[in-house]
C-alpha cells in the first residue's frame, strides 16, 4: 500500500456499529477505516477486534470533546451537545493527525465500493471540502430556517450544505480545531465545515458523484449507480442488498439510473434558479 493512499481514511459516524457497515469495511484495502460510535455502554472494541481487526472503533467519552470545544454539531436537532460527529471529528483533529483527507459517512450514506471513493479522490487530489453543492445565506439559503438559531463568530455571508457524506483535509481540521479552542464550541455542522473552509480560502468543490445526496428522498435499486455517493438509504440490509445487485450487470438498471439522474439534475438546477431568484 502506497504513503500516498496510507494518507487517507474512512469514518462512518454512527451511534453503535452495525454488522453490515462493519462487514463493507473491512473489505477495504486502500483506506484506514474507523466507525466513530456514540453509545458507550459496551466496549466495541473488544467485541468487534477479532471479527473485523482492520476496523478501528473511535469511542470517546463526552467530556473528551467538551473540554476541547468540540460540541453543538447537532444540538439543534437532537438536543445533544456531543454525539458521534464530535468525537469523530475530534479524534482526527485531535488525536491523530496522520491523515491528509478523511472521509466522514453517516451510516445511511450508501456507496457501491471503495472503487466509489477512490475515484473520487483521483479527480480531486488537492480539494479541502468536498461535499454536495453549497449554497450561501446571501443567496439560494438565504430564507432557510437554521440561520436563525445558529450562532457563528464569523461575519455574513454564511454557508451551507449536506454534509451526510464528505470529505474534509487536514488543513480544514486545523481550522475547525481552532475555532473550537478559540470559542469552545462548534456549530450545526451543515453550516460549520463550508463556511470555515471559506473563510479561510480553502479549496471547495462539489463533485458530480455527490450530487444525489438529498435530506429526503426514495432509492431503489434502478436509481443507484456503482459510481455516485447516495443520501438517504436508512435501511441498513438494504444497502447489502443494493451492493450485491450492483455487482450484477443490468442494462435495464444503467438506462433507468442515466434517466433518474437527468431529471433529478434538471429538476435540482430549477428549484435551485427559482430559490436564488427568490433570495436577491
Amino acid at each position: 500500500m502506497s504513503n500516498l493512499i496510507l494518507k487517507k481514511a474512512i469514518c462512518v459516524i454512527c451511534f453503535k456499529p452495525d454488522p453490515v457497515w462493519l462487514e463493507f469495511l473491512s473489505g477495504f484495502e486502500h483506506y484506514d477505516v474507523y466507525i466513530s460510535v456514540d453509545d458507550n455502554s459496551e466496549n466495541y472494541s473488544e467485541i468487534y477486534k477479532t471479527e473485523y481487526p482492520s476496523v478501528h472503533i473511535i469511542q470517546l467519552e463526552n467530556s473528551d470533546c467538551e473540554n476541547k470545544g468540540f460540541t453543538d454539531l447537532n444540538t439543534h436537532e437532537f438536543a445533544k451537545k456531543v454525539t458521534a460527529w464530535e468525537k469523530g471529528l475530534f479524534y482526527f483533529a485531535e488525536i491523530n493527525q496522520g491523515y491528509e483527507h478523511i472521509w466522514f459517512f453517516e451510516e445511511d450514506i450508501f456507496f457501491y465500493s471503495e472503487e466509489t471513493i477512490k475515484n473520487i479522490d483521483i479527480k480531486y487530489p488537492g480539494s479541502d471540502l468536498l461535499t454536495a453543492p453549497m449554497k450561501s445565506s446571501s443567496g439560494a439559503s438565504k430564507n432557510w430556517w437554521w440561520w436563525p438559531k445558529i450562532k457563528i463568530a464569523y461575519q455574513p455571508p454564511y454557508y451551507n450544505a449536506m454534509v451526510c457524506g464528505l470529505r474534509v483535509s487536514k488543513n480544514l481540521l486545523f481550522y475547525i480545531k481552532e475555532y473550537a479552542a478559540n470559542h469552545n464550541t462548534l456549530f450545526f455542522l451543515e453550516v460549520l465545515f463550508p463556511t470555515v473552509a471559506i473563510k479561510h480560502h480553502l479549496k471547495c468543490d462539489a463533485p458530480k458523484a455527490m450530487t444525489q445526496i438529498f435530506f429526503r428522498h426514495k432509492w431503489t435499486i434502478y436509481t443507484l449507480s456503482r459510481k455516485n455517493i447516495f443520501h438517504p438509504i436508512k435501511n441498513i440490509e438494504y444497502q447489502k442488498t443494493a451492493r450485491q445487485a450492483l455487482a450484477k450487470n443490468n442494462l435495464l438498471r444503467s438506462v433507468t439510473f442515466h434517466i433518474v439522474d437527468l431529471f433529478t439534475k434538471l429538476f435540482m438546477n430549477t428549484r435551485q434558479a427559482i430559490k436564488t431568484a427568490v433570495g436577491r
